[in-house]
């Protein structure tokens, strides 16, 4: 069987014939990069490499949802921070209070 990858601009899908489904690209990563200690300093570095994986990830969206209807509060998921993830909480909760 062939394998295939078709590569775009925004996001790098590896698809295999077998299955022709996008596998995510963190899947061959070491998980502690997506799990940074702490937000500051060495931590910043880590969290941008892992958010630049998460950009080219044909599942990132997914990603971010099942992230957010979990209420994940640690590590990068969808290409978003814990800090971001909060951040955007935050701002659903402003925008749901407003149109109450």
């Amino acid at each position: 069987m062939h394998r295939f990858i078709v590569p775009t601009h925004s996001y790098a899908p590896v698809v295999t014939a077998e299955s022709a489904r996008p596998r995510a690209a963190c899947e061959n990563q070491d998980p502690d990069l997506f799990f940074p200690d702490g937000s500051t300093g060495p931590a910043l570095l880590q969290i941008e490499q892992a958010k630049k994986i998460c950009r080219t990830c044909p599942l990132m969206f997914e990603c971010l949802r099942d992230a957010l209807e979990r209420g994940e509060e640690h590590g990068v998921w969808g290409g978003l921070s814990e800090d971001d993830r909060n951040s955007l909480r935050r701002s659903a909760a402003v925008t749901a209070a407003r149109a109450a």
